[in-house]
């Protein structure tokens, strides 16, 4: 099986175990204790957004090898590309365009297996999940325009700050478990044992 094949199916299966323990857990103590099934913020029940957290946990399976030549850097430059030439012609979106563009230098400067491939980028690059919903949504919060003589504004705007966040925990936390895959087939992450065999073999 190919590393391409093994990390995005690895991506996959991990979310999906995820997934069926998390339900299992949130069908259980709903019923038990009598709550609604939304009590669980790990967890969406709106189809799109659970198709998207699968897609973001393969996506990041498979992210981490963007740092070598290999078709994952081909699937997420050529993304990269189309995102960046749209932020450019049909957004005028100038900056942003550029910070992408720069941004997506960053892994070919690396060594391969190098910050990629470590565990503090598993769970940063996925908090951008977190983040960005933050930046679109509140740019009062964000400039500290918020003061006590709009309290009650305020107090809105942090509760529904909050409510931002918890729809986007089950994204980042695809990415986290997406990434967390990748790291653990390539014997980073934990000891694995294929990344033990393919240790052996290349010795």
């Amino acid at each position: 099986m190919s590393m391409f094949r093994e990390h995005w199916i690895g991506g996959l299966t991990a979310y999906s175990a995820f997934f069926i323990l998390s339900l299992i857990v949130t069908i259980a103590v709903s019923i038990v204790y009598n709550k609604p099934f939304d009590w669980n913020p790990t967890l969406t029940f709106h189809p799109l957004q659970i198709l998207g957290c699968f897609i973001i946990s393969l996506l990041f399976g498979l992210w981490p090898d963007v740092d070598i030549k290999s078709r994952s850097q081909k699937l997420f430059y050529s993304v990269l590309f189309v995102l960046n030439i749209s932020l450019i012609v049909f957004f005028q979106k100038y900056l942003l365009a550029a910070i992408l563009g720069l941004s997506a230098m960053l892994p070919i400067l690396s060594k391969h297996r190098g910050w990629t491939h470590s565990r503090v980028s598993m769970l940063l690059l996925p908090s951008l999940f977190l983040v960005i919903p933050i930046y679109v949504e509140y740019p009062n919060w964000m400039n500290g325009s918020l003061n006590f003589a709009n309290l009650y504004e305020s107090l809105l705007a942090w509760e529904g700050l909050s409510d931002s966040l918890r729809n986007s925990l089950p994204f980042y936390l695809a990415g986290v478990i997406g990434y967390a895959s990748h790291l653990y087939l390539d014997g980073i992450l934990f000891r694995s044992r294929n990344a033990q065999q393919r240790k052996v073999r290349t010795n």
